[in-house]
């Protein structure tokens, strides 16, 4: 009976193995991603206003051999703020965005599950370029004369990490969707004064499609 459940799971082994090895036989070369993310950074809520930072990646992967991929990953996530109020009749109503741009290189080990189905995780390290923009604009009801302007604020730039766990699930040939979770660490601060930090770190959630070639 011992001997019967051994060399059932035995099979069942050589039969995922197989399935996997077959899947990975036929790996891409490259693949070139976009997807959607929502940023759960850390200090967005006090410093920000706002639960998290919404925005995009595009991701080159290049796949080597068949377990493991070099990701190039770009994109940019933000948070915009509008106020308005009224002085001396004239109506104001200003803008401020919050961008964090990221470029980042890392590793992804890959394990395929089925004919369809990938999962990875990995990570890496990035550049955090980091910018405010505050827009302005003025006017008085009943007139047709409008004035405009834009403020800049510097902020420091960073080097982080960042590390990640996602599935791919692929619909035709060269055509995935993907899902993945993932943290990152890095903050900014005002370039010109000390203190201040915000602390961008935290949680992230993407999803988006994927062409292989």
């Amino acid at each position: 009976m011992k001997r019967s459940k051994l060399l059932a799971c035995l099979l069942a082994l050589a039969t995922v193995a197989g399935a996997a090895a077959a899947a990975a036989a036929d790996h891409p070369l490259v693949s070139i991603g976009l997807g959607g993310q929502y940023w759960l950074a850390k200090d967005a809520k006090d410093a920000l206003d706002e639960h998290g930072l919404g925005g995009g990646n595009l991701i080159v992967r290049i796949q080597p051999i068949a377990y493991l991929g070099i990701d190039l990953r770009a994109g940019a996530s933000g948070v915009w703020d509008k106020d308005s109020w009224r002085y001396r009749g004239r109506r104001y109503e200003t803008t401020a965005t919050f961008m964090c741009c990221p470029f980042e290189a890392g590793l992804v080990l890959i394990l395929p599950v089925a004919d369809r189905f990938q999962i990875y995780g990995g990570g890496g390290a990035g550049y955090y370029y980091y910018d405010i923009d505050i827009e302005t604009t003025s006017h008085r009801r009943g007139h047709s004369y409008r004035s405009e302007w834009h403020d800049h604020i510097d902020l420091e730039d960073d080097v982080g990490w960042y590390a990640l766990g996602g599935l791919k699930i692929s619909l035709a040939s060269h055509f995935a969707l993907f899902g993945e979770a993932r943290y990152t660490a890095t903050e900014t601060s005002l370039k010109h004064y000390d203190g201040n930090k915000i602390d961008c770190s935290g949680a992230a959630f993407q999803v988006g499609f994927m062409f292989d070639f």
